[in-house]
């Protein structure tokens, strides 16, 4: 007969723990799991697969990214499922309900907070201006470090540091019992093999989780059989990771490996693998598999993993030729990241040169260090383009009428546009502080409810100083605020300040007015406005006043702490948020209407406003101080296939990128597509079910995107022979 914890094994671990602490709760709860969790395996498997926690059909669980969460529709099935055990299955429910993350979170905010992230309705509509905290973040354990010692080494780390941080054993108890969930499935998983008659699993699973590998195929399967339990996050420098057993092994034997993994990343949507990178002396690190991954990604042309490379002006150009060609296929990866902007850049943080320098990319391309932070990644996002709206309504939202801004002044009262672009940084402080309380309620609420024993062995910091890996443990523990609508605010910026101030052909209060009525009866103000000079076409004004709004905002941040015990920071990375945004903002100075969706993906231009060539685009981008930007710092750009489809064409997107990077570029993200296909796949999706397009940080299908994102990639500039 089953039993309750079988079918509930997270939630009866964590009640029925000996001990009242969150961290002891949940490594017991993880313990209990791992006995109950499946493991597929058979003989002819060539590894062996545990199943994600949070993809099974627990009802209460535990995820990296959202703590403890109850899924009340669940709970209803099972106790239909298992109606004898109905009973039993909503005591255990009614007992972890108060502790679900998430809706911790959530309760924690006030009306306000829950309007400005479109938690409630204004008028109807869901309009979304900033959030903060909703998400646990990602970070990338130290795989490099797990390999290396086994759970066995790990359990000899702890026993140094428990007798040197004297009265933290329920800590360290709690560490041991989450290498005790690796090690039962490790011997759960060798018994299996040993049952169905497969060898060579057997005698992996003999050895490890408990010890270091022993060849490449044991450290592939290792770091599989970590990375599944531990909730799939990102597989950080893999090939790093991976070197000390790349020297024994065949090329033959790593891309047989590889490409099971990239059937396995495929299927469980794993989030950012990086590859190559320099030292801070400049050396260049690569090694067989920094080229073979590439090699994968272009045999099997998935939009998942998504893969950063980090180049230097040291990277060869074995490197270089092998992204181009990987960006050749169309699946809009690898993005590639500048060490020479990204290192300087973490290091104004305090981050040692040899650590800043063995950064890595997580989630879709939010920059962590490797086995050694909690960067939140991300703790919140702000829209500077509504920021603006509010400007214009004082403090209220132009299309809701709520006030969720602040009062920074009537039309009369803003009399100079030295006055206006006050009034807009006052209404960007304001918004940004709203965000960071959100994300500070949030930090809090994990720390103390939803702990990470398992994170905390496998990130440096946690064991040394008996800290969870949501508590400050980790060495660097700085935030990250993200943007939206940098070039719809500049534009906007730009002409409000030459037709209103500089010109004054029109008042304020008349711009304002054209803005509320969406342009409707105001045909030259509109022509005036939405034709004017455009960010990205190498022109001085917008540039110079994108400049500034970024400068503002990024240096803003990093006067504020996060609760872990870092810095917040600044970076650009829209995802599939820009059409929601911009469908949010209403009609803006730069011609947007209130209908249009159409909002920056990047810190680029709006699409489609800029008309003077690429090169002009990343001059303008260039004098923006993105060696201020400490997360993701995203450029969407888009090729035709002509231009890549040609070995001359692959040159000179190498040369352009390598001249971008010189001047202080951080990271281009390219698209290899046609907008003819584009638009042909948005009438008769059917024939382009495997069209790929890069979105904004990340790599996905274009039928699968909403219309609002496909029309604002088909609207991007295309770079053409």
């Amino acid at each position: 007969m089953i039993k309750i914890n079988e079918i509930e094994p997270f939630a009866c671990g964590y009640l029925n723990a000996e001990i009242d602490d969150a961290e002891y709760r949940i490594a017991c709860g993880l313990r209990e799991m791992a006995k109950y969790i499946p493991i597929r395996l058979d003989k002819d498997s060539f590894f062996a697969a545990v199943a994600v926690p949070s993809e099974l059909p627990f009802a209460i669980t535990y995820k990296f990214g959202r703590g403890i969460f109850v899924r009340d529709d669940v709970v209803e099935k099972r106790k239909e499922e298992y109606a004898s055990l109905e009973d039993e299955i909503e005591k255990i429910a009614s007992a972890m309900r108060p502790i679900d993350t998430e809706k911790m979170i959530y309760d924690s905010f006030t009306d306000h907070e829950n309007k400005l992230c479109a938690r409630v309705p204004l008028d109807g509509k869901y309009i979304k201006t900033c959030w903060g905290g909703t998400w646990g973040g990602h970070s990338n354990p130290d795989y490099r470090m797990v390999l290396r010692l086994g759970t066995s080494g790990m359990r000899e780390k702890i026993a140094v540091y428990r007798k040197q941080n004297a009265g933290n054993d329920v800590f360290y108890d709690s560490l041991e019992i989450a290498l005790d969930a690796l090690d039962i499935i490790g011997k759960r998983a060798h018994d299996l093999a040993v049952e169905c008659g497969n060898s060579r699993l057997a005698e992996a699973y003999s050895n490890i989780p408990f010890n270091s590998p022993r060849n490449f195929f044991e450290a592939c399967q290792m770091f599989k059989t970590v990375f599944e339990f531990d909730g799939i996050d990102s597989p950080g420098r893999f090939d790093y990771t991976m070197d000390d057993y790349c020297k024994d092994s065949t090329h033959e034997e790593r891309m047989a490996c590889l490409r099971e993994l990239w059937q396995f990343f495929k299927a469980t949507r794993t989030w950012n693998l990086c590859l190559g990178g320099s030292d801070e002396n400049g050396n260049y690190f690569m090694n067989e598999l920094t080229l073979e991954v590439l090699e994968v990604a272009r045999e099997y042309k998935y939009d998942t993993p998504n893969i950063t490379l980090r180049v230097s002006t040291a990277t060869p150009d074995i490197v270089w030729r092998s992204a181009a060609e990987t960006l050749a296929t169309g699946i809009g990866m690898p993005a590639i990241y500048n060490d020479e902007c990204v290192c300087p850049a973490l290091e104004k943080l305090g981050i040692k040169p040899s650590d800043s320098h063995n950064y890595c990319m997580n989630g879709c391309n939010q920059i962590d260090i490797f086995g050694k932070s909690h960067m939140g990644l991300e703790d919140g996002e702000v829209c500077l383009a509504k920021c603006l709206d509010f400007v214009l309504h004082n403090g209220r939202c132009g299309l809701s009428g709520e006030m969720l801004g602040i009062e920074t002044g009537t039309p009369e009262e803003l009399d100079t546009y030295e006055k206006f672009f006050d009034a807009y940084k006052r209404q960007v402080e304001y918004i940004t502080d709203c965000a960071i309380a959100m994300s500070d309620k949030a930090q809090r609420i994990y720390a103390k409810y939803a702990p990470n024993p398992l994170r905390s062995n496998t990130i440096e910091g946690c064991v040394e100083s008996a800290r969870d890996y949501k508590n400050g443990g980790p060495v660097y523990n700085h935030g990250q605020i993200l943007t939206e609508g940098i070039a719809d605010t500049a534009d906007s910026l730009t002409a409000v300040k030459h037709f209103v101030y500089d010109t004054k052909k029109y008042t304020l209060a008349e711009l304002i007015k054209a803005i509320d009525d969406d342009f409707v009866g105001h045909d030259e103000l509109y022509h005036d406005f939405s034709t004017y000079d455009k960010f990205g076409n190498d022109k001085e004004e917008p540039d110079s006043i994108c400049a500034a709004i970024i400068d503002h905002f990024y240096s803003y941040l990093q006067t504020k702490r996060t609760f872990r015990g870092g810095i917040y920071g600044g970076g650009c990375s829209t995802f599939g948020r820009a059409a929601f945004y911009g469908s949010g903002t209403g009609a803006l100075p730069n011609g947007k209407h209130k209908e249009d969706d159409l909002l920056a993906d990047s810190i680029g231009a709006v699409p489609g406003c800029d008309t003077n060539g690429p090169t002009a685009l990343l001059n303008s981008v260039t004098k923006q101080p993105q060696n201020l930007a400490v997360s993701g710092n995203v450029l969407n750009m888009k090729f035709t296939k002509e231009l890549f489809g040609q070995e001359k064409g692959q040159l000179g997107f190498i040369a352009l990128a390598k001249t971008y990077f010189k001047k202080g570029g951080q990271q281009l993200s390219v698209s290899v597509v046609s907008t003819e296909e584009l638009r042909d796949a948005q009438l008769h999706p059917e024939k382009h079910g495997d069209l790929i397009v890069r979105v904004g940080g990340y790599s996905d299908y274009f039928v699968r995107l909403s219309k609002g994102l496909q029309n604002n990639i088909i609207t991007r500039t295309e770079i053409a022979p």
